[in-house]
């Protein structure tokens, strides 16, 4: 191979005389035209309850007192068998959507006790 001092670093990797832009141009056409032919709908999303959140549930349903949050990580990880994110636990935790979890103090939680209503 003969040397003539220059790199090539980067020169082949730029599309030559645009035959590659054209191919994909092409490509990019055919796509629409079959989009267009036959639309799809987007799949709706299926509604998704947080495994991390059924555990602790189920770690302090267990326990019936009040835990300390590292307590109910370590609990939720022994039942779940696997590692589980600490903020995702803590997460789980302070969600007020449910307020499943009530705070009973600086770093303990027990599940919130269900009032019902007296019918009048």
């Amino acid at each position: 191979m003969l040397s003539t001092g220059l790199e090539l670093n980067g020169a082949r990797s730029n599309p030559r005389d645009g035959v590659e832009l054209s191919r994909v141009g092409a490509l990019h056409d055919e796509l629409l035209r079959k989009a267009l032919a036959n639309p799809r709908e987007p799949r709706p999303v299926p509604a998704k309850v947080s495994p991390v959140l059924e555990t602790v549930t189920l770690v302090l349903e267990r326990a019936r007192i009040p835990m300390r949050a590292r307590e109910i990580h370590a609990a939720a990880e022994q039942l779940a068998g696997e590692p589980l994110r600490w903020t995702s636990v803590k997460a789980a935790l302070a969600d007020g959507s449910e307020a499943r979890f009530e705070r009973v103090r600086r770093g303990y939680y027990r599940i919130r006790e269900r009032v019902v209503p007296l019918c009048e």
